[in-house]
């Protein structure tokens, strides 16, 4: 059909559609992933970053042309996930801004002007942005539109039009990205951007379309090898979260993350902030991000552990089944993880690294059966492993295993630096048995510290303790007796690092800690221990003054 102007409903439709398609085909965009890193989730996180911007605008009662574009740059935002996901955030984001509020339709001049306005936003988000991905592919498309609509007056024929110049662009790409080139696959984010594209153009062209009527064939990608690219891999996580705060500066927020990273996105409308970053140090990435607003939807991925098991799917047949928009979405996750800890600063840390519950308690603290029972009988799965964190915990959650009819896993970890060690090892797509050998082996490379205090006059191992003496106890061994904490803290790291030359030190420090005293012990050991990366986090914990890490 021939159209002049888009209203609301058409909008509203074909995004929904776009969706769709771009759904049909993730996995043919997934096997293209090759670059930033090989992550290779490309397409399932651009599908993911439309389904809910999808499933927004399909709650939306209202066809009015402002609040369609407004519903699905707000549902992008909170549903982008990857690179690739927040850039096409972007593209929604910048595109609504430039529709105003009392337009009722847009001509396909005003279209190509607010795609263009997308294509600025996205480019605006990304601090290093590299020629040869998503971002050139949808430049090129916006700029043909414009140049179009200004001589055709026909909303079909300039969106064919552009999608066959997104598609010449998209095939030269691999000569744009010498890693395209060498894999010899096309960029993936462009690749998702075209089936969005071809999706949108399907709804122009019949209104009608439903999704049951499509039967588009899912296409087959060349498989390709990049075994060795596991190290070039320089900065290991994967981070994402949401800031929600006012006056936050985007362009100050991306300044500051600038050193401790790279791959940064960083964007944001109406008091929300979304960043992305590929980083060592999730941690003082969430510490950054602290100073402007309050914190949620934590993503923390380890790419390197990623990447391998992409190499094993890579020898399999890529599935291309279509699945039903409508259908709820299946968790590819077969196994859950319950831990137990105290304090909310780290029971966020366990939550942001893919603990499913965390239940209170801990030292002075234990759960009972019941209450492991209970978190367990709650989850959706069938294979549970229990982190109890403390080796007063360990045989209670034993007991859980004679009572309840699912797959009970009890992973002997007796702090939480050994359960933080674990989950950082735990991956949702390996086996029960193989993730379990694998948190094993993490959990024996952790040295665990705390400082706290003597609640009566003791003695240990000929040392006397006075009540009120400030303890810093090693792997369950008492070490050091003192009268200040922060010195108990430095003498007991300096027994834990003994015999390493290089590692990282965690510290995790409780509510009767002054945040302002944990910076200049930061300082300090970063000047003592050169070869050390020092990190350290809010744990809210009582009792314990400090929790310590080294690995």
């Amino acid at each position: 059909m021939s159209y002049n102007r888009i209203n609301g409903h058409l909008l509203k439709k074909a995004i929904i559609h776009a969706a769709y398609v771009l759904r049909q085909n993730k996995k043919v965009v997934d096997a293209l992933n090759v670059f930033p890193v090989p992550d290779g989730d490309t397409g399932t996180n651009m599908s993911l970053t439309m389904d809910q911007a999808a499933g927004e605008l399909q709650k939306l009662q209202s066809d009015e042309l402002k609040k369609v574009v407004d519903t699905a740059a707000w549902g992008s935002l909170m549903g982008a996930r990857g690179n690739s996901g927040v850039i096409l955030s972007q593209l929604f984001r910048g595109f609504s801004q430039s529709i105003s509020s009392n337009k009722q339709s847009i001509s396909p001049l005003e279209f190509a002007q607010a795609f263009k306005s997308g294509v600025d936003s996205a480019y605006r988000a990304v601090i290093r942005p590299v020629e040869g991905t998503i971002l050139t592919v949808a430049r090129e498309m916006a700029d043909k539109m414009l140049a179009d609509s200004r001589k055709i007056d026909d909303m079909e024929k300039i969106f064919a039009n552009a999608l066959s110049y997104g598609e010449k662009i998209l095939a030269k790409t691999p000569e744009m990205l010498k890693v395209l080139k060498e894999a010899k696959v096309v960029d993936a984010g462009g690749k998702g951007l075209i089936f969005l594209m071809q999706g949108f153009l399907e709804a122009l062209e019949n209104p009608d379309l439903t999704e049951s009527a499509l039967e588009q064939k899912a296409e087959k990608t060349d498989a390709f090898e990049f075994r060795d690219a596991e190290d070039t891999i320089k900065f290991t996580y994967c981070t994402e979260l949401f800031i929600r705060g006012r006056d936050i500066d985007l362009d100050l927020l991306k300044q500051e993350l600038s050193d401790l990273g790279d791959s940064i996105i960083v964007t944001g409308m109406e008091g929300v902030a979304k960043i992305h970053i590929h980083s060592n140090h999730p941690g003082q990435v969430m510490e950054t991000a602290l100073k402007w607003g309050e914190l949620s939807n934590i993503k923390v991925d380890n790419m390197k552990i990623q990447h391998r098991e992409l190499i094993k799917k890579q020898e399999t047949d890529v599935s291309h089944d279509v699945e039903d928009m409508h259908q709820p979405q299946k968790t590819e996750k077969k196994t859950g993880i319950v831990a137990v800890s105290q304090g909310q600063g780290l029971k966020d840390i366990f939550i942001s690294l893919g603990a499913d519950d965390v239940i209170e308690g801990g030292q002075t603290m234990n759960p009972s059966t019941e209450n492991i029972l209970s978190a367990i009988e709650k989850e959706p799965f069938e294979n549970v492993i229990i982190l109890p964190n403390n080796k007063n915990i360990i045989m209670t959650a034993e007991q859980v295993k004679l009572i309840s009819k699912k797959n009970i896993y009890v992973l002997p970890t007796r702090s939480v630096p050994q359960g933080i060690a674990a989950l950082l090892a735990f991956n949702p797509m390996l086996s029960i048995d193989d993730n379990l050998a694998g948190m094993s082996q993490n959990i024996k490379n952790v040295v665990t510290g705390e400082v706290t205090y003597a609640v009566r006059d003791s003695q240990w191992n000929g040392t006397k303790i006075k009540q009120g003496d400030v303890i810093g106890i090693k792997d369950g061994q008492l070490t050091v007796v003192e009268r200040d904490k922060e010195k108990v803290l430095l003498a007991l790291i300096d027994e834990m690092v003994r015999g390493k030359e290089y590692g990282i030190i965690t510290i995790y420090y409780g509510q009767n800690v002054d945040a302002s005293s944990i910076q200049n012990i930061s300082d300090e050991l970063s000047a003592k221990y050169a070869n050390f990366d020092i990190e350290y986090y809010n744990g809210g914990q009582s009792l314990y003054y400090y929790i310590v890490s080294v690995e």
